[in-house]
This record gives C-alpha cells, structure tokens and sequence, in this order.
C-alpha cells in the first residue's frame, strides 16, 4: 500500500484551547496510509507530553466517533521513528484488517511514554502501598527513580487529555465511547485505570500484560510474595464486573511471554473472583500460541481486542 509523508504544520487552521493556553498542531515526520496524524504537545505538569491523533479517511464529517487511547504512542505508526524498528501498525491494520469487518469507525489516541519514567508511570500505584517495605524501597531506587507516577499518569489523561480530544474532535463524550489498550506494562496501567476511574473508559485491552510487575533482569525468590499477589489483593478489592465495563487481558508463548504463564494464572483466578470469568460476554482472554513480546506480535493482534470491545458494546 502507498504511504505517504504527512507534515504538519497546521496551527494557520486550528487552534485550540487547553485553559489559558493555546494547543496547536505541531510538526512531524511520520508516514502514514489511510488518514492523517496529528500531533499536538500537551502541558504535563512542569514539562509537556506528546499526543499523536490518527483520524482514519472514514471518520471524514462523522461524529460520535468512538476514541481508542493507547499507551506508548511512539510506537505504534512508524517503525522507521522507533527505537527497535518496529510499531503496531495502527493505520495498516485500519485500513486494511479492520476493513473486513463492520464496525463503527474510532479515531486512535497515541500517548508518548516518558522512557526514564515509564515504570514509575506504568505501575499500579496503589499496590506499592501493599508491598514489603524492603521491596517497595528498593523499586524505588532502582525502577522508580524515587517517585511513583501513575496516579499522576491517569489524571492527567482524565482530566487534560480526554477533554482535549472532546473538545477538538468529533467524538462521543461517554464512558462507552472510549477504550484504552497497551501492552506489557502498558497492559497494567490500562487495567490500573479501569479500577482507579471507571467513568474514563468503557472498555481495557491488556495484551501481553505484565503479571510479573517488574523488570526481567530482576527476577527473583520472593517476587510472588513481594509484588504478584499484592497486586491481585489490590484487584480483588478495587475490580469489579459490571455491565458497562469491557476487560480483555492475553499473552503469548514465547521469550518474555512465555515466563507469564504462573502470574498470569494467578491473575485469571483473581479476575474470575471478581466476575470476570469465561462465562462473561463483556471478558475475553487469550493465549497467543507462538507469539513473542514485541510490536510484531502486537500488530498481528490488536484488532481483536478493539473489534470485541467495539461489538460487544453495540449488543449488550
């Protein structure tokens, strides 16, 4: 498929407002296929946070269009800007993927991570307050950079981001009409934000989520203990199955993936005592047999999750 080079520099047409700031487009280099990407550059605290927007050629003068937020947002339309050469191919599979399939069109919501603190951001916050005092000190020093930061994270996409997408865009303003997706860690700060803000999405996709909750290179005895099952103690009390709320979780086989396969139990179980089990229209869980922990992988995949969140938000 042809791609095209889209530059822009579009502040001439739009401005928009975020409090007494202006927001304005902001130029980039990305070559994507089938619509266009935006990307503007948010106040984020004492500093600023990248957002690209991809509106597909079909959301052209729709409204109530439904919104997809996805964590590490620099990953997910250009491998040629990514650091492995790799991305989630956002706009392909859109075009090309979900086109076989009837669905309401979305727009995708691209939230730049922050790579010296994306553990500090992408950790559940709250289930550090259950850790061993030992243990939840030692992240702090070695993954946390001395704060955490998820809290933080999730309210400002509450309470800068969605507003700002709400008021530039043509999209719904409902819980139902917004869904959040990420992979690993980003798989934990999706399902961390279905439990701190049920009115902010409808609806979490969680694929190769970390049940580990720590980096591979510290791997441990004692981390079941330590982090696993603090993490499901915070689950149990927080989460809850309803009728408005969508939950998909996977993970795949191989390399990292393959190492989850006792968390991720341990999680399903959890999940299941919560009301999210087989039996519920509004769960799915998957094992990807073969598949790695990377963008590759995650390309392959990521309409699946959107198209049941999406389906089944139309039937129930």
């Amino acid at each position: 498929m042809q791609r095209t080079y889209l530059f822009f520099l579009c502040f001439v047409f739009i401005e928009v407002w975020v409090g007494a700031q202006r927001i304005e487009p902001i130029a980039h280099s990305y070559i994507v296929s089938g619509g266009k990407l935006l990307r503007f550059s948010l106040p984020f605290e004492d500093t600023t946070r990248q957002v690209d927007v991809f509106i597909p050629t079909n959301c052209k003068e729709k409204t109530d269009l439904k919104v997809l937020y996805m964590h590490d947002g620099q990953m997910l339309f250009d491998s040629t800007q990514t650091w492995n050469k790799k991305e989630w191919k956002i706009d392909e599979v859109y075009t090309t993927t979900l086109a076989q399939f009837a669905h309401e069109p979305f727009i995708v919501v691209g939230i730049h991570n922050d790579p010296l603190n994306r553990y500090a951001e992408f950790f559940p916050q709250k289930v550090a307050a259950l850790m061993p005092d030992s243990y939840r000190n030692l992240l702090m020093d070695k993954l946390w950079n001395g704060k955490l930061k998820a809290d933080a994270y999730i309210n400002w996409i509450a309470q800068t981001l969605v507003p700002f997408i709400e008021q530039e865009f043509q999209v719904g303003k409902r819980t139902k009409d917004r869904m959040v997706m990420g992979s690993s860690m980003g798989g934990l700060i999706s399902l961390y934000a279905l439990c701190e803000q049920p009115k902010l999405f409808g609806g979490a996709a969680c694929l190769s989520i970390h049940t580990p909750m720590i980096n591979y290179g510290m791997f441990e005895e004692g981390m079941i203990e330590a982090l696993v099952l603090p993490f499901n103690l915070y689950l149990e009390k927080n989460l809850k199955a309803d009728k408005r709320h969508f939950l998909y979780i996977d993970r795949g086989t191989e390399n990292l993936d393959g190492l989850y396969k006792p968390y991720h139990e341990q999680l399903l179980t959890t999940l299941a005592r919560v009301g999210y089990s087989p039996q519920n229209p509004r769960f799915l869980e998957a094992i990807v047999q073969g598949a790695g922990h990377d963008e590759y992988a995650w390309s392959e995949r990521w309409h699946v999750p959107l198209l049941f969140m999406l389906t089944r938000n139309n039937s129930q």
